[in-house]
């Protein structure tokens, strides 16, 4: 009797390798995106970009991070996800080395481009690969743990960006976090090597669908799945609250609520806390409840709107206060993800996860370029941050209740499932 027929939930060495593997190519995804964020202020001083300029840089690595993530998704999908995690990873140093050679505001801004575009497969192919070596009944787990490298990104970022640029100037900082990716390929081209237990292409029905299907029609299977088009409307709506609220939450504890830069960094570093411990812990509730992952999601997105509401109505006078309401922002708006992300992969045939993964990223992205506006535009018109904070307070409650519609494919969940046994 197999482990898993026994209810056992161990791991093998190899699986923690893989996770290791994929956390870490990830991790460097996000850090090489991040990196310009923490030496814009020096970079722009030394080569007299203007504000303007320096933040086009951000916009346009999204520009290309989103042009790509669909295509990327599909060609996992078609030459496997190893290979496209490796070549996101390698893309990552390449453009990375690059920008420590920019001249001027026009070659820069096209190596962030570059890096975005070599960026957008990242996560699909991880996704993907993470679904061929975890079982369905403890890989919502491995992806709570997974997912927490976003976070530690921006940690890691900050903790020696600046301090780098402002010692050996920001082309040092750039050619260490250019380093960084050329570590991680070397290592994850080893630990991602192997047989994938739960790989679904072992199906050889499966196997001969990646092979023949045209890329047209594993876009309209994907985009009139509706399970995909209800993920894609809740990827913005709740992605786009979650981005739009983290890069306001500084400026209303500090404007709004009055409290200094250093207290609202304390509040925001708790936030990321609490927002790390719900990835982890929604993960393994998912593995243990029985309950249907896309239930789970929306009671666990339930969380985020009376979390913002409390955060708005939160008074000026009381550290607690502050603090019990940012990390219930932070578990309500990062909690969720860890069970969507992975439902993105398994509401589509077995053959086409990264694709879904791609699809929905696209409309994830998009979220990520609205809401922010949609909150300035907000503030601009009523000059309140609790008026604001309320109106999109609203987004996640419209994503819960399309999160209670969701279903699992039976057909993804139980093909690697299947395979494995077999062997």
């Amino acid at each position: 009797m197999s482990e898993e027929k026994a209810g056992m939930r161990h791991w093998t060495g190899k699986q923690w390798l893989v996770l290791i593997g994929l956390w870490v190519s990830f991790l460097v995804s996000f850090i090489t995106r991040l990196s310009w964020s923490s030496l814009m202020p020096i970079v722009n001083k030394s080569l007299h970009f203007t504000v303007s300029q320096g933040t086009s840089y951000v916009t346009w690595f999204y520009i290309g991070y989103t042009i790509t993530v669909l295509p990327g998704g599909i060609l996992a999908d078609k030459l496997g996800y190893r290979k496209m995690v490796l070549a996101s990873v390698a893309g990552n140093f390449i453009f990375m080395a690059l920008m420590c050679f920019m001249q001027g505001y026009w070659s820069g801004l096209t190596f962030r481009f570059l890096l975005g575009l070599a960026s957008g497969p990242d996560l699909a192919a991880c996704m993907g690969m993470l679904t061929d070596w975890f079982s369905e009944k403890d890989r919502a787990t491995a992806n709570g743990i997974f997912v927490t490298c976003t976070s530690f990104g921006l940690t890691i970022v900050n903790a020696y960006a600046p301090a780098v640029a402002t010692t050996h100037g920001w082309r040092m900082a750039m050619a260490i976090t250019a380093v960084l990716p050329l570590l991680v390929f070397i290592f994850a081209v080893f630990a991602l090597r192997g047989k994938a237990p739960y790989a679904v292409d072992k199906n050889k029905e499966v196997a001969k669908k990646k092979q023949t299907q045209s890329v047209w029609e594993m876009l309209r299977k994907v985009a009139t799945n509706r399970n995909i088009i209800l993920l894609s409307i809740i990827g913005i709506l709740t992605n786009g609250a979650k981005w739009g609220v983290t890069n306001w939450m500084n400026l209303f504890i500090v404007s709004h609520l009055g409290y200094t830069a250093v207290q609202a960094g304390q509040a925001m570093a708790w936030y990321g806390v609490a927002s790390l411990i719900a990835m982890v812990f929604a993960g393994w509730l998912s593995d243990h409840v029985k309950m249907s992952r896309g239930k789970l999601a929306a009671w666990l997105m339930l969380v985020f709107t009376p979390a913002l509401i409390g955060l708005a109505l939160c008074p000026g006078n009381n550290m607690v206060a502050l603090y019990f309401w940012a990390g219930l922002v932070g578990m309500g708006s990062f909690g969720y993800s860890t069970i969507v992300n992975l439902l993105d992969a398994e509401v589509v045939p077995p053959e086409l996860k990264s694709t879904g993964v791609g699809f929905v990223n696209v409309f994830n992205q998009a979220g990520s370029f609205v809401f922010p506006m949609i909150l300035g535009s907000l503030l601009t018109a009523t000059g309140s941050y609790v008026t604001s904070f309320l109106v999109v307070s609203i987004a996640p409650f419209l994503g819960f209740v399309a999160c209670l519609f969701v279903k699992e494919n039976q057909e993804t969940l139980s093909a690697g499932h299947v395979d494995a046994d077999a062997e």
